[in-house]
């Protein structure tokens, strides 16, 4: 009773099915500032750098200008002063509690100056991005702070795990690549500040805190969020080509998604885990339950693995079982089984598949089992701060169903390999 009443909470709550901001039509058009993974994890960034009328008002007010003088110059000394240690060079970039507070006044102020370009950026982007699906039943105003607070907690998470090592939410499959207090890692800070000064911004005050941001998980190896893009022009361009043709009435769900399992072993392509939900997918596929196999599951085990579980169980599907690749849609970015499903719906929102019938879930016993429980409902809750799923229920043994929650859009900033 109380994981329904749960369900039925964040159903009336949330408003599933028709919140304010997204069109539900996948029209809307991504925009990008040239760095995918900037854009995945900073999009209240990148559509600010398409407004000169926004940049402008930003770059002109004298105290978010101070942000900016201030980090730029300390980005200059870096080149040659004697701080050489992860936390002397990087702490200045993260915001600080005085910061965000300076940073939200300014805006609020320049908001009620300039509400109608602004406006504009919210109403025309924000909202029908999907990025802010949380705070869709939000003022415009609200809507905006919320989405800067994101960029404050994305941009320190990001810099305190590849640039100062902190153990964040999944160390073992996200930590950073290199110790950073070992001397080559060191050098590589003080020879990335020298990069950094010649490297052109907008004078606008979260610059060169997102450079730094960005360079760190360049520094890493951490280029997760942009491989394979665009899905819809390669791993994905067969299937995505398919769904405008496809009478999802004629299926009792719409897509079969496998939930991944990484290797443990480094020269191993795909687990034996893996293989056998293929398997179960394979044979729900030919029996005519959905049109659609999903495969889910990033670069994740072992740590920096060279493969991704999603496209190494489309090749399986493909080669094993017949499986026509205009029928399997790849997801190479989860690394969680929260994101498993969450990352599923998205592509599901944006390729414009019908929500009206349920997502067939396919996976272990032992897992089917977890992601029906209520440790499950707790976990998404704690982790993303929603359910992805409504009715979310077993339907046997390797199966359980569920409906997409459209919450499932928003971004994740503590997550930046996948947000």
């Amino acid at each position: 009773m109380g994981r329904y009443l749960l369900l039925l909470f964040l159903f009336c709550t949330t408003g599933a099915f028709g919140q304010k901001g997204w069109s539900g039509d996948g029209k809307y058009k991504l925009l990008s500032c040239g760095n995918l993974v900037a854009d995945k994890n900073f999009y209240l960034l990148t559509v600010i750098g398409h407004s000169n009328e926004v940049k402008h008002i930003l770059g002109s007010d004298s105290t978010l200008n101070k942000i900016y003088v201030d980090r730029a110059a300390l980005m200059a000394s870096h080149i040659s002063d004697t701080c050489n240690g992860p936390n002397s060079l990087l702490d200045a970039f993260r915001y600080s509690c005085s910061d965000s507070l300076l940073v939200d006044g300014a805006l609020t102020r320049l908001y009620i100056q300039n509400q109608r370009f602004f406006n504009y950026i919210i109403t025309q982007e924000l909202r029908p991005s999907g990025y802010f699906q949380l705070f869709a039943n939000d003022d415009n105003l609200t809507l905006l702070l919320k989405a800067w607070g994101q960029v404050v907690k994305g941009n320190n998470y990001v810099i305190d795990q590849f640039g100062l090592g902190k153990k964040l939410r999944y160390p073992n499959i996200d930590s950073a690549t290199y110790y950073v207090n070992s001397p080559q890692f060191r050098n590589n800070l003080k020879e990335m500040f020298a990069w950094a000064a010649e490297q052109r911004m907008d004078s606008i005050f979260y610059s060169p805190s997102l450079l730094i941001a960005m360079q760190l998980m360049e520094l890493n190896g951490r280029d997760e969020p942009a491989r394979h893009e665009p899905l819809v022009k390669g791993v994905n361009k067969a299937a995505y080509d398919r769904i405008g043709k496809t009478d999802f009435e004629k299926y009792l769900h719409t897509c079969i998604l496998v939930l991944g399992s990484g290797p443990e072993i480094a020269s191993v392509a795909i687990s034996p885990m893996s293989k056998m939900r293929c398997d179960i997918a394979a044979k729900k596929y030919k029996d005519g339950l959905a049109p659609f196999i999903i495969t889910s599951g990033g670069y994740v085990t072992p740590f920096r693995g060279s493969y991704c579980e999603a496209l190494e169980m489309k090749k399986y599907l493909m080669e094993k079982h017949g499986i026509p690749e205009n029928a399997i849609i790849a997801d190479p970015f989860a690394r969680h089984t929260t994101t498993n499903i969450r990352n599923a719906n998205r592509l599901i929102f944006r390729y414009g598949i019908p929500t009206n019938k349920p997502v067939l879930v396919v996976s272990a016993k032992s897992h089917i089992e977890t992601i029906t429980s209520s440790y499950f409902d707790a976990r998404n809750m704690h982790e993303l701060g929603y359910l992805p799923y409504l009715n979310m229920h077993k339907k046997g043994l390797h199966e359980a169903e569920y409906t997409p929650n459209i919450v499932s859009l928003h971004m994740d900033p503590g997550d930046p390999l996948d947000p």
